[in-house]
């Protein structure tokens, strides 16, 4: 692909608002994780998720390497956490990011929106990524329900939903 058409393909996506997580996994080095903002459900039946990650860097490779994983939904509260674990030389796994830990488990964030944990099923080469897919067993919900507020990805900077916007107001059935 020609650069130009590289530049103009993530100038695209740029424009793409979506949701952020933390991918997070036990290593025998430690813990590793990273910021995604490629979450998407694939299936309910198996549960299924998908993200993706860098091949090149660190965290990618250690993610891929992982049997069990976690991910974990973030809230708008908590863009300097995500912006720590996009970040290469961030501290990550600190006490004051609201992190717990189990031996030969994935870390926990504690205040997460969502968490989903699993199994890798699968990881694809993508071109300069790999697409893994996530069998998840287990799904734990933040207590806030539906007050949640999701932090969002747009532009290279993070983002906070204002009020909710009822698409359906005035549509006649």
């Amino acid at each position: 692909m020609s650069d130009a058409l590289a530049d103009r393909f993530k100038a695209g996506f740029r424009r793409y608002p979506t949701g952020v997580a933390i991918v997070a996994a036990s290593t025998q080095a430690g813990p590793v994780g990273v910021t995604i903002s490629s979450l998407s459900s694939v299936s309910a039946n198996p549960p299924l998720l998908s993200f993706s990650v860098s091949r090149a860097g660190r965290s990618g490779p250690a993610i891929v390497g992982c049997g069990e994983l976690a991910v974990h939904v973030l809230d708008d509260d908590q863009a300097t956490l995500a912006a720590a674990f996009a970040h290469r030389t961030a501290p990550r796994f600190t006490d004051e990011q609201g992190w717990t830990f189990q031996p030969g488990r994935p870390p926990v964030l504690d205040r997460a929106a969502a968490s989903f944990y699993g199994r890798v099923t699968r990881v694809v080469p993508a071109g300069e990524a790999w697409l893994v897919l996530l069998e998840v067993d287990t799904v734990d919900l933040s207590d806030a329900g539906a007050s949640v507020r999701p932090l969002l990805h747009h532009d290279r900077r993070y983002w906070s939903l204002g009020t909710a916007a009822d698409a359906l107001d005035g549509v006649v059935a």
